[in-house]
């Protein structure tokens, strides 16, 4: 009886060049899928060290994440996301690698300490005036004020009363109350001026921010004035090249992001905040940010301990009528994020809204303190029964609802607004931000919010 075939090859099934070859197929299989599996550990592990043979040493500890979950921003839609430097790299990993030395106590080792204020107590500056401060002065670190030849220094911001950390229950009255320091060196690796040789040559301190200074010095302090030394180019610690060739708005965005590193307890709270006020369904590309800055910002305002006005606040109705003309440009938009720290011009926009777009659903920061004032000196004693943690947590609950926007209707004299746009361009969860800045400034931050570009 003649052996049955296979339908696709004229071999026998049975017979032993069969078994032989079902076993070589066998063995391909696993070889191929071997192959495939170690091309993919390569592909999606970078981070793995090479060995002096250039494969892949997988004995070595690994100093990042080999996967980074937490970019993927759509999952976090109302729940806490913030870029992790250890996890997102490029810039931002950059800054967190230079700002965390491996030996701070070593002689090479060089600082650069922030001082507070003489009268810090009564520092009115609000919270995203005191992260541009720290932006400016890390740039300074990091270039040692344009001369990058010279190697770089560590921010550190000295123990003084942080203003808005009064009362604090989270630790100590210092910026660490809310957010994760800026360095792992502690105070006790510089060279403190107060107990140093006065003639000691490894300490300077500033008297005017554009001083010039000798880059031998190992632990420099700031002067005292709340203004920073403009670096030329804040490239050139990178190894990437210069200003003119990379994008102005990504190192400062990477800066401010750094800086706003909150502490655990803090998360904790916007996240459940997030959660409270953002419902699961919204798209982002289909949503407008309305951050209304008013208040002490005002010229002629009558907030007492506040600091003195700036702009002349636009009316409602410009907010409004902007509003309306996204509308009209993109009829897909079906959400608008209102938040102020104004209650009273807050109600009144929400009422107008309410009355003249009834479809739009608006979305609010349920349980923001809205403490008339955007000043951080007194923020307890503007709001009967509210802590400052509970200020600053409702404030930062409202920057990270506007990262879930796309178009912005703001005032860029104001930099906690131009702050949202500038954030929300890089770290957002929108694309293609489009910004009305019906109060606008003519600073370079300004021209990063309004635009993109400086």
């Amino acid at each position: 009886m003649e052996a049955k075939t296979s339908p696709n090859r004229g071999t026998p099934n049975n017979s032993p060049r069969a078994s032989s070859l079902t076993q070589f197929r066998m063995i391909v299989v696993s070889v191929t899928c071997a192959t495939l599996v170690s091309v993919v550990n390569n592909i999606i592990m970078p981070n793995d060290r090479l060995s002096s043979s250039g494969n892949r040493s997988h004995d070595t500890p690994q100093k990042y994440p080999k996967t980074s979950k937490k970019l993927t921003k759509d999952q976090h839609i109302n729940t806490f996301w913030w870029p992790s430097p250890e996890e997102y790299g490029g810039i931002l990993g950059k800054i967190h690698d230079f700002q965390n030395p491996s030996d701070c106590s070593a002689p090479s080792t060089k600082f650069f300490v922030w001082r507070s204020r003489s009268d810090n107590e009564n520092d009115t500056r609000g919270l995203t005036a005191w992260a541009h401060a720290a932006s400016s002065h890390m740039l300074h670190a990091l270039t040692d004020a344009d001369q990058p030849g010279a190697g770089h220094r560590i921010l550190i911001n000295d123990d003084k009363l942080f203003p808005m950390a009064k009362g604090c229950e989270h630790g100590l009255e210092t910026r660490e109350c809310y957010f994760e320091p800026l360095t792992n060196c502690k105070l006790s690796d510089v060279d403190d001026y107060e107990t140093a040789d006065p003639k000691s040559s490894n300490i300077k301190i500033l008297s005017k921010t554009d001083e010039e200074y000798d880059r031998n010095v190992r632990t420099l302090y700031t002067s005292d004035s709340i203004w920073f030394r403009k670096v030329k180019d804040m490239y050139s610690w990178t190894g990437l090249g210069f200003n003119s060739q990379h994008s102005t708005i990504h190192m400062t965005a990477a800066s401010l992001a750094y800086y706003f590193r909150v502490k655990p307890w803090l998360r904790k709270e916007i996240d459940e905040r997030l959660r409270r006020n953002i419902p699961l369904d919204l798209n982002p590309q289909r949503t407008i940010g309305v951050p209304i800055r008013r208040s002490d910002k005002c010229r002629r305002h009558a907030i007492e301990g506040s600091a003195p006005g700036e702009m002349e606040c636009p009316p409602l109705e410009e907010y409004l009528k902007k509003v309306k003309e996204f509308l009209a440009f993109d009829p897909r938009i079906e959400n608008v994020i209102v938040t102020s720290e104004d209650k009273s011009a807050c109600d009144e926009f929400l009422e107008v809204l309410k009355k003249e777009l009834p479809s739009l659903r608006v979305i609010q920061n349920i349980g923001d303190v809205q403490q008339g004032t955007g000043s951080g000196s007194k923020l307890e004693a503007y709001t009967e029964g509210s802590s400052n943690a509970q200020v600053v947590a409702s404030a930062l609950t409202s920057l990270h609802m506007h990262m879930r926007a796309r178009y912005f209707v703001l005032t860029s004299k104001s930099t906690w607004t131009s702050t949202i746009a500038v954030m929300a361009r890089v770290y957002g969860f929108a694309s293609e931000v489009i910004v009305f800045d019906i109060g606008p400034n003519k600073n370079t931050f300004a021209h990063l919010a309004r635009r993109g570009c400086a």
